[in-house]
């Protein structure tokens, strides 16, 4: 049975960056972000490779996206899912740029389950 996006609680760790998808509390993706110069950039996004498809990463992103607007923080991608969700919501493109040259080796929702 796939979650429905309502079953998906998110949550903003601030120590590890990472904007994490919980079901039946465990992390099961992870838009990561870096700031630099007052700037954020949701720098990487991560999806247990069993719970693709199944709707766990769009709550996160837009959960990132809701959060950083409101602080009317300029918001960039480098690439994959979060680009490509900003993509096919147009009302984010005043909030958010994409820019394909970055990467940022961040923590991953593989990493946050370890040791649990």
């Amino acid at each position: 049975m796939e979650p429905s996006p309502a079953a998906v609680e998110v949550r903003k760790d601030e120590t590890t960056r990472l904007y994490e998808a919980l079901t039946d509390g465990r992390v099961d993706g992870t838009p990561a972000y870096e700031t630099t110069g007052g700037r954020v950039t949701l720098a990487h996004s991560y999806a247990d490779p069993g719970q693709r498809h199944r709707g766990i990463a769009s709550p996160p992103a837009r959960h990132a996206l809701e959060d950083l607007g409101r602080s009317r923080t300029t918001v960039g991608f480098c690439r994959g899912f979060l680009a490509d969700y900003v993509r096919v919501h147009p009302e984010w493109n005043d909030t958010a740029g994409i820019s394909r040259s970055a990467f940022t080796a961040t923590r991953t929702a593989r990493d946050a389950n370890s040791g649990r």
